[in-house]
């Protein structure tokens, strides 16, 4: 897949999805996914060449990327970093680019019709009989194809979520409904959710979300549905130090996930992952923010 010289941008998606964000992990954000446009949706996880790009060391990128990856804003696949939408996009993109050369190739409408043969004689009546008889036939001993009856639940979420004035993209949405009921979210919590949702957006608005923000926020737990039950994290030092890395920039600490801020005599952080300014003016939020 190529890269683009220029692609879509939704300003308003962007400032949604980024609330709360500190400034310059916004920033980076942005090139980050100029990058990934450029490389065609693949960029090459690659320290030294993207810190370069960005204009900051190597420490302060890792940083960064801990922190966008921590926000499911950039995804590792394999040795490249890549983004939901930035993939949805350019296989759209590709498809049509398909489609427009496939038309291109065909030969204009009259130029294929077949000239009528001189010699030209119909079949006899009884070879044609028996032909069609064993047409008919075969067509009947034929097997079906089996058809699926397990309706897929996201298709009545799809269903259910209100029109909105501006883009909405179905397959991250699909990606993030799948997410969501991977790591243990009922459906029936998502829909019920869903349609308390839907009643308040009765007529198409800019200022409703796109789906894929909606789950990923986890905002069907706004909605009175039963919340969904969160699923068992293994503390150990990998998880601590993503924490960490990621209050180091943003100078925020999510009660609601880590407990106490680093400081505080019920901090569940091992104290030998701590550093001596860890914790000091940093703001405590009871909810995570996107």
């Amino acid at each position: 897949m190529n890269g683009l010289p220029y692609y879509k941008a939704y300003p308003r998606d962007f400032i949604e999805g980024t609330i709360g964000m500190p400034f310059e992990v916004k920033c980076a954000y942005r090139v980050i996914l100029d990058l990934i446009y450029m490389q065609g949706g693949n960029l090459p996880d690659d320290n030294r060449y993207i810190s370069g790009l960005l204009g900051c060391s190597i420490r302060k990128w890792t940083t960064i990327r801990s922190a966008l990856i921590e926000a499911d804003k950039i995804q590792v696949s394999g040795e490249f970093l890549t983004n939901y939408r930035a993939v949805s996009e350019l296989e759209t993109l590709a498809k049509l680019q398909d489609k427009q050369r496939e038309n291109g190739s065909h030969p204009k409408k009259n130029n294929d019709l077949a000239k009528p043969r001189l010699n030209h004689t119909e079949p006899e009546p009884d070879k044609l009989s028996k032909d069609a008889c064993a047409s008919a036939s075969a067509a009947a001993l034929k097997p079906e194809k089996p058809t699926s009856s397990e309706p897929d639940p996201f298709d009545a979420f799809w269903a259910a979520y209100p029109k909105r004035d501006g883009p909405n993209p179905k397959k991250p949405a699909k990606l993030a409904f799948d997410r969501a009921v991977k790591r243990g979210v009922p459906v029936e919590a998502i829909m019920a959710a869903v349609v308390h949702f839907a009643r308040k957006h009765p007529k198409p608005s800019a200022f409703c979300p796109q789906a894929t923000t909606w789950l990923n926020q986890d905002r069907f737990s706004d909605e009175g549905a039963v919340p969904a039950p969160k699923p068992q994290v293994v503390e150990d030092d990998a998880y601590w130090n993503k924490a960490l890395n990621m209050a180091r920039v943003s100078r925020r600490w999510l009660v609601e996930h880590w407990g106490r801020v680093p400081g505080h005599p019920d901090c569940r952080v091992p104290s030998h992952l701590l550093k001596p300014k860890d914790g000091d003016l940093w703001h405590e939020l009871y909810r995570s923010v996107a």
